[in-house]
């Protein structure tokens, strides 16, 4: 069985091998970082967290005419596995009205963000070209996210009934094709192609 395995990996071609073997290195790397570093100090969660509070608000209030949304950072105790840290939630508000959004860590786009550039590092290629589309897609990824926030509140405030569905769905779905568009145009543009030798 063991065997068959090991055979059928050493049939995949060298580039491919490498490919993966890379793949599994960055993601390994990536949640060792992120779950013993970066969520105790909510690094870059609370920032990215802020900050789509920040420009939703805004892009509600120019959706609205220049309504005035408001919004209102708070920090609570989140537990993850036997040990509870604190995690940033943004909520936006119309002016005198409860919150219409809340954003959480979940929703702050990152694990997108770091999966894009993770595909993109994976392959190979010129660092400079590979360094651009990373940067246009995090900054890409981030825009969408805030018109994707903007857009819920929208639903929220208009078609109560539709806001799980939307959220769940809809806008996913938006923010999901961008980032295969992305890679797509990547790998078009920037990769070498894979030469497989045949036996």
């Amino acid at each position: 069985m063991m065997e068959s395995v090991i055979s059928s990996f050493k049939s995949i071609p060298a580039e491919v091998r490498q490919f993966l073997g890379r793949v599994v290195l960055i993601f390994a790397a990536w949640k060792l970082v992120y779950i013993f570093i970066l969520i105790p100090n909510e690094v870059p969660d609370a920032w990215l967290v802020r900050q789509l509070g920040k420009y939703s608000a805004k892009t509600m209030s120019a959706f609205y005419g220049g309504s005035d949304f408001t919004v209102k950072d708070t920090r609570r105790l989140k537990t993850y596995g036997n040990e509870q840290v604190w995690v940033t939630h943004s909520y936006i508000s119309p002016k005198g009205r409860n919150a219409v959004l809340g954003i959480y860590q979940a929703c702050n786009g990152l694990e997108l963000m770091v999966l894009t550039a993770g595909f993109m590092l994976c392959f190979k290629g010129d660092w400079k070209k590979k360094t651009v589309f990373i940067v246009a897609g995090v900054i890409g990824l981030f825009i969408l996210n805030v018109l994707r926030c903007a857009m819920l509140g929208v639903v929220n405030m208009e078609y109560p009934r539709h806001f799980e569905f939307a959220h769940k769905y809809i806008f996913s779905l938006v923010v999901y094709a961008y980032t295969f568009v992305i890679w797509i145009w990547y790998v078009a543009k920037v990769k070498p192609r894979l030469t497989s030798k045949v036996d």
